[in-house]
């Protein structure tokens, strides 16, 4: 099994759309794991990069998310549009601040 440099898990968990919470889904998550392999394959990155569709991250609430590992850093409210920003930030070892979800009190 080929070990990547990094991961991102893009939760895909689907609720009833009379759940408070939410869901990833509803929020668009399912079409951001297409455009995330896409991207990642489209420049070439795919061999050192991977998207992995998940089940509940535990951040419906405030949109669609996505973990990156190693670098232990969960993204919240991501668009199609970010897409883009975040592969261009994990190629560079970097993060998009904007879209960073912290605990309450807890830096970036």
């Amino acid at each position: 099994m080929p070990h990547r440099e990094r991961y991102f898990l893009v939760c895909t968990n689907r609720r009833d759309a009379s759940n408070p919470k939410g869901s990833c889904a509803a929020s668009g998550s399912e079409a951001l794991v297409v455009a995330l392999k896409k991207a990642l394959v489209d420049r070439g990155l795919h061999k050192r990069m991977r998207a992995c569709s998940t089940s509940c991250l535990d951040l419906c609430e405030i949109g669609a998310a996505i973990v990156q590992e190693p670098d232990h850093v969960a993204y919240g409210g991501v668009t199609l549009e970010d897409i883009g920003a975040i592969v261009d930030a994990a190629e560079k070892g970097e993060v998009v601040s904007r879209l960073v979800v912290t605990a309450p009190g807890q830096p970036l």
